[in-house]
């Protein structure tokens, strides 16, 4: 498979070890230029990194900065861009976007830094992707990494405006099982291992920063829906996804950053109804949900309300 004309794009928040077995994983699928953007991790992490890419050939290795990429056009196999702050899931990874698609490249694969991908994953993206004159967004099956024989995710999820949460779909069903499985449209493709076409860039642009974690990719696919463009999952693209690093599973940071996201959507896309309805759903699942973590309990209601102060003028 000619793997030219696509980018593979890593975003690392201090989880260098991660980020460079994800980045090795990527062989199983070809020769893929690989540009990793740093939001800012501690300098030893960053430098596991440096010293990876000092390893590579010069000539085909940039290391650069986010204020130095902004006028980088060439195509490198690797590329480690430094950010200036922690801009987030969707700040950090448009950095790496923005680059590639003046690079030229015409697909961006973006990879959370906890994947592993399985040889073929890219190859059933790219034949989603071309399924659809009109697809945008294809996304991989994600199974547990540690038992791959569980799925995770089948690609996305449901939303579920008026509660302010989500439901994966095929969620802890049989891998094996998948082509017997009646599933239902997802409503959003997660950003875990998803391929996107510049197209999408062209027409609706990057993510919205705004958000910082969580929703980002719900609304940018959204949007494009607005634009006719579709979104897919393709079955035969795995990924083997571990867990989260930047919110260690189900912190107060989770909480805070899920509850906010959720409600920032809402107000961006729905009725004020709909917004008020959900954050007190969505304060009544989270007191329920950490009974035992007050610490919890009182982040997640600190990020409805400044989703729900959030304005989007």
């Amino acid at each position: 498979m000619n793997t030219d004309k696509v980018c593979a794009i890593i975003l690392n928040w201090n989880g260098a070890e991660q980020t460079l077995n994800c980045m090795r994983s990527l062989a199983a699928c070809g020769p893929i230029p690989v540009v990793i953007i740093d939001n800012d991790s501690h300098v030893a992490d960053y430098q596991k990194l440096h010293s990876f890419m000092r390893g590579q050939d010069a000539g085909e290795t940039l290391i650069t900065t986010q204020d130095e990429i902004g006028s980088e056009t060439r195509k490198y196999a690797y590329c480690l861009i430094r950010n200036n702050g922690n801009h987030g899931y969707a700040g950090g990874n448009n950095v790496g976007i923005d680059y590639a698609n003046r690079a030229g490249y015409e697909y961006f694969w973006i990879l959370n830094n906890d994947i592993t991908v399985e040889p073929g994953a890219l190859e059933a993206l790219m034949e989603t992707m071309d399924g659809d004159p009109r697809c945008g967004f294809s996304s991989s099956v994600l199974v547990y990494a540690d038992n791959p024989e569980i799925v995770q995710c089948v690609g996305g999820g449901t939303v579920y405006p008026w509660l302010g949460k989500t439901k994966l779909i095929g969620k802890n069903a049989e891998r094996s099982q998948l082509a017997t499985l009646n599933l239902p449209t997802p409503d959003y493709l997660m950003g875990a291992s998803m391929l996107v076409s510049r197209r999408v860039i062209e027409q609706v642009g990057l993510m919205d920063d705004r958000y910082f974690m969580y929703s980002e990719e719900v609304d940018w696919q959204r949007r494009a829906a607005g634009r006719g463009i579709t979104c897919h999952v393709a079955l035969g693209s795995f990924a083997r996804h571990g867990d989260s690093g930047s919110t260690k599973g189900k912190s107060h940071l989770f909480h805070f950053y899920r509850n906010r996201a959720a409600i920032m959507y809402n107000r961006k896309f729905h009725s004020t109804t709909c917004c008020v309805v959900s954050s007190l759903a969505l304060a009544s699942i989270t007191v329920l949900q950490n009974s035992r973590s007050p610490k919890n309990i009182r982040y997640g209601l600190k990020g409805i309300s400044e989703g729900f102060a959030f304005s989007w003028h």
